[in-house]
């Protein structure tokens, strides 16, 4: 049965990570009827909430993005466009701040902020959650103040400062009791933060530190000050401690992302989305090189979908958009869609001798679908396989989202360009 005898959306995404989640959005803010569909979250309930565009830049991180596209045509940047790098940017720092999870940046404007980690080592993303952004290492001068709950086994202050006094940075550590909770040790992150919304169990642990504040230039919390009323809970810390406070990625789940998820998911209900998150899209129904709808699963049997268009970002091999076996086959489970590997026959060009190597393994690099200037997965001859599916996100090829310091930037790029192309909107901006 084809699509022009069913009613359908005008665009299915298919996936609920950062590339899916934000492909929708710019989608439903042209006016297009979407349908979003996963099996689960994506993987920014396990990262930091921060978005990694270009870690290793030094200075200006567009200009260094422009020459690593210039000199890398097949990266997912050089297909994007940087243009649309930049374009992404700022409509997420619009939409997030417009939900009421901000995002912000380094003072230094186009350069990378300096974020410490639950361990002390430095990280350098473009853009963090507002509640981060204050914690920016860069110029730092005068002591920084971290702060965990007794009994808590997600982040040990102490170890952070001894590793940043490394680093030539003064910190100190404190320890109180978690709000509501003396006992912490299994405590959740989630739940921490939803044990920070309340105002008097806020209040405890604001009254610890006080004695504890001296001569601290900012505050670091676990990234835990709040879940839905985060921003109101680090203003009130902030205002009541009289420095300023900040937030420290800690171990998954990641608060920042839970954050982001669940506000992006509520507003794109409030604009009449449809939005189903676990329920695994079977196959794609195909019909003379266009998919016209897909199947998804349900309790015994399968639901079809039908839309105009569709954006693929299921994610990478640790996502389970690119499936793999122990003989080396690899696959993409909905539309099987060709699979660039590593070559080869078997697993033996996967991986190098060490585990720990400075590019990664090939695997990672080399693993993905490969596609074109318009996000449309190709064929062994570079011919599009599907004239309505794109992909976005960590199911394409030619980058290492481990090691490469641009996952955040590739998903939010590569949604972009998808839902200008699938909806003919290149040339125009919706917000």
């Amino acid at each position: 049965m084809t699509k022009t005898t069913q009613t359908g959306s005008d665009v299915i995404v298919i996936g609920a990570g950062l590339a899916g989640l934000t492909a929708a959005v710019h989608a439903v803010q042209t006016g297009a009827t979407v349908r979003l569909i996963a099996q689960g979250w994506g993987q920014q309930i396990v990262t930091p909430g921060w978005i990694s565009v270009c870690d290793r830049a030094k200075d200006d991180v567009i200009a260094e993005l422009r020459g690593y596209a210039a000199l890398h045509p097949a990266h997912p940047y050089a297909l994007a466009g940087d243009e649309g790098m930049i374009d992404c940017l700022e409509r997420f720092r619009a939409i997030t701040k417009a939900i009421g999870v901000p995002y912000g940046a380094c003072v230094k404007a186009g350069h990378n902020l300096r974020l410490t980690t639950l361990l002390g080592a430095i990280q350098t993303p473009l853009l963090a959650p507002a509640s981060m952004v204050s914690g920016d290492l860069t110029g730092v001068t005068g002591e920084i103040l971290l702060v965990s709950f007794t009994g808590w086994r997600d982040f040990y202050p102490a170890l952070a400062a001894s590793n940043l006094a490394k680093q030539g940075i003064t910190a100190r550590a404190v320890l109180v009791d978690a709000p509501g909770a003396p006992q912490a040790w299994d405590l959740w992150p989630v739940e921490l933060a939803r044990r920070f919304d309340d105002p008097a169990l806020r209040q405890r642990v604001i009254d610890q530190l006080r004695p504890h504040v001296q001569n601290a230039a900012k505050i670091g919390f676990p990234a835990v000050v709040g879940l839905e009323q985060h921003v109101e809970a680090l203003a009130d810390c902030t205002q009541q401690l009289e420095r300023p406070c900040f937030e420290i990625a800690t171990l998954p789940p990641s608060v920042p992302g839970t954050r982001l998820s669940n506000r992006l998911r509520r507003w794109l209900l409030r604009q009449r989305a449809r939005v189903q998150i676990g329920h695994p899209v079977v196959h794609g129904i195909v019909e003379n090189r266009r998919c016209v709808g897909v199947d998804v699963g349900a309790l015994g049997h399968t639901n079809p979908f039908y839309a105009d268009q569709f954006i693929l970002a299921t994610g990478g091999l640790y996502n389970g958009g690119i499936q793999s076996d122990e003989s080396g086959r690899l696959w993409e489970p909905i539309f099987d869609l060709p699979v660039k590997g590593p070559g080869g026959t078997g697993r033996e060009k996967w991986y190098h001798a060490n585990l720990l190597v400075h590019r990664g393994h090939a695997v990672h690099r080399h693993t993905g679908l490969r596609v074109n200037t318009r996000m449309q997965p190709l064929d062994a001859d570079g011919a599009p396989v599907l004239d309505n599916v794109y992909a976005a996100g960590h199911l394409l090829t030619g980058f290492n989202p481990l090691t490469d310091g641009c996952a955040e930037g590739i998903a939010l790029a590569t949604a972009l360009k998808a839902v200008q192309v699938a909806l003919a909107l290149e040339a125009q901006k919706s917000y």
